[in-house]
């Protein structure tokens, strides 16, 4: 699991750079400077998880041979790349969505590149996927990761706040601790610097008044909680089941957001979730119970062997005559 210490240690530098970083550039005290406080709040989030992930011990290697290399070196960056320009004015700022999309169809094909799903590696072992399976598994995840990204972003835009952003750093933060647990260490401390850095930067919004547009903090929590998934699954032994609700979880926040009639499903919805969490808690419970070898049942009484030392019906007999 790590050293706690160490690991909140790092949360909180990231937490204090992206609040530093989008404090400086929003100028609280000065006129509000909406285009400012965007590229602060991307800038910040961007730099207080590389600075958290190098706390942990993260060093970078060049070319980017894993999986956390590549996240961080060369999506993390591309990322940042697109929120910048979505910070933009004029015409330029038109390109960021068809950007996002580019971005969204091929993150999972960078995180896996040159891996035994991909690539036939030297050795006897063959590539795993076929190139029909490649094509459906990568576009399938390109696919839901546009369908989450946009569906939050709308939500932003129809709601504006800082919940939403708040909503995907927990879902990262609980990412995180779910891969550690199944037995990815390093790769699950990745999200805890991501969480608090979103949260940081979040936070340090309050003191601007008004929300900013948080736009890039969204992008940025929503492709690093992909990411996490992603290589906790394929490189882990995160089960493909929790990656799937810990990522479309976040959607959940548009339950309020129904119209009146559709507000008594919602309720049910909600009351169907805690059952459902305890039900799947039972099953693997039940399936780790039943796995494990029983103990070898004890003998009845009828079942004990004969103690030479105790008398037996004859000798009661012989004695009384």
């Amino acid at each position: 699991m790590g050293d706690p210490v160490r690991i909140l240690v790092a949360m909180a530098a990231a937490a204090l750079i992206a609040a530093a970083a989008l404090l400086l550039c929003a100028w609280p005290w000065r006129s509000p400077r909406p285009a400012r406080a965007q590229v602060g709040s991307v800038l910040g989030v961007g730099l207080g998880f590389v600075a958290g992930c190098w706390w942990l011990g993260w060093r970078p290697h060049w070319p980017p041979g894993e999986d956390q290399d590549r996240l961080l070196l060369v999506l993390l960056p591309a990322l940042v790349l697109v929120e910048l320009v979505g910070a933009a004015r004029g015409g330029l700022r038109r390109l960021a969505w068809p950007l996002r999309l580019v971005v969204a169809a091929g993150a999972a094909r960078v995180l896996l590149h040159d891996s035994i799903y991909l690539t036939d590696l030297p050795g006897p072992v063959a590539r795993e996927w076929t190139p029909e399976q490649t094509w459906l598994i990568l576009g399938g995840l390109g696919a839901a990761l546009a369908v989450v990204w946009t569906a939050l972003a709308l939500l932003v835009r129809r709601a504006p706040g800082r919940s939403v952003p708040l909503a995907v750093a927990l879902s990262c933060a609980g990412a995180a601790v779910t891969i550690m647990l199944s037995g990815s260490a390093s790769g699950g401390q990745l999200g805890l610097p991501l969480a608090a850095a979103v949260a940081g930067g979040v936070v340090a919004s309050l003191v601007l008044g008004k929300p900013p547009d948080l736009n890039g903090v969204l992008g940025l929590s929503v492709v690093g909680l992909f990411a996490l998934l992603v290589a906790g699954h394929f490189f882990g032994s995160l089960s493909a089941g929790h990656a799937v609700v810990l990522f479309f979880g976040p959607l959940l926040c548009w339950l309020p957001e129904l119209p009146a009639r559709f507000r008594g499903l919602a309720r049910l919805a909600w009351a169907v979730v805690p059952v459902a969490v305890v039900l799947a808690l039972a099953r693997l419970k039940f399936v780790e119970s039943s796995t494990q070898t029983s103990p070898a049942s004890k003998p009845s009484a009828a079942q004990k062997a004969p103690d030479p030392n105790e008398p037996t019906l004859q000798d009661i007999l012989d004695f009384r005559k």
